[in-house]
């Protein structure tokens, strides 16, 4: 395990969240908020970075006030209210996908359209119902899916067999597909993700990749893993996210981000 030079002049913080920085129950540890406290009075910035709806993290977040979230597996990027980054799906591709998905019975797959105001479902059952509701918090069901109007910047699809890669596979679109955890799978466009996004923050307030550290587990997570000098793969991530970090953080059921970013705080060389 690893842990970051004391000496170094960090002001970004971003974090993935499953997997990564919520414990093994899915929740946010308790000692996140000290340790969060902390970055923020020495004017770090903490970053949540993931998949989940932007309205989503924000709830989870909202007694930290006004930070900056990357939502949308790095489709949209706010720093409070204000919208640093979005990137929209052409109309015609959204229908691709709620095409390609709705052939997919067999896989059990639902789609999630997450549009600029709200996400979008069509089915109702209560096993999509409860895979979507940890993720997304603010969801509208519509009889059709094709007759939001609405901007589209990210679509999930649910798998519930797991058969996540025989579902990237079926949706034949232009567009950047990506398997984001054992049951989801995410389309947008090509050449968004968290890096991308990461690197618009980054930008706007003017934060170098050496003054950033990243945690991250999973594929969706790899360009975000390039974009700082200090990125952490946790002990339990997808072989190529490890492959492609520069240190290893301990995995999330042992709360492996908090102890780095304590180390840290504390001057440590040693976890």
């Amino acid at each position: 395990m690893h842990t970051i030079d004391p000496n170094a002049q960090i002001k970004l913080v971003a974090v993935d969240m499953d997997g990564t920085f919520l414990d093994g129950d899915g929740q946010i540890p308790d000692e996140a908020w000290g340790v969060i406290d902390q970055l923020q009075a020495r004017g770090i910035k903490f970053v949540p970075a993931s998949g989940r709806q932007f309205a989503t993290l924000r709830e989870q977040f909202a007694q930290l006030g006004e930070i900056a979230i990357i939502a949308e597996n790095g489709t949209v990027v706010m720093d409070g209210e204000n919208e640093i980054y979005s990137n929209i799906i052409d109309p015609a591709s959204v229908d691709k996908v709620i095409d390609a998905v709705r052939q997919q019975g067999a896989l059990d797959a639902g789609l999630v359209l997450c549009g600029r105001r709200t996400a979008y479902v069509e089915r109702q059952d209560q096993r999509f119902a409860d895979a979507v509701a940890p993720y997304y918090r603010a969801v509208q069901v519509v009889e059709d899916l094709n007759d939001v109007e609405d901007e589209i910047i990210k679509m999930a699809v649910n798998v519930g067999t797991s058969q996540v890669q025989e579902m990237a596979a079926a949706l034949d679109v232009p567009l950047q597909v990506v398997i984001s955890g054992s049951h989801w799978v995410d389309a947008m466009n090509h050449g968004v993700h968290k890096g991308l996004a990461l690197g618009a923050l980054q930008k706007e307030l003017g934060v170098g990749d050496d003054e950033t550290v990243v945690f991250g587990d999973y594929p969706n997570d790899l360009e975000m893993i390039k974009a700082a000098t200090y990125s952490f793969a946790m002990a339990n991530a997808h072989p190529e996210v490890a492959a492609a970090a520069n240190f290893t953080a301990p995995a999330n059921t042992e709360h492996g981000v908090l102890q780095v970013l304590r180390a840290y705080l504390e001057g440590r060389t040693a976890l």
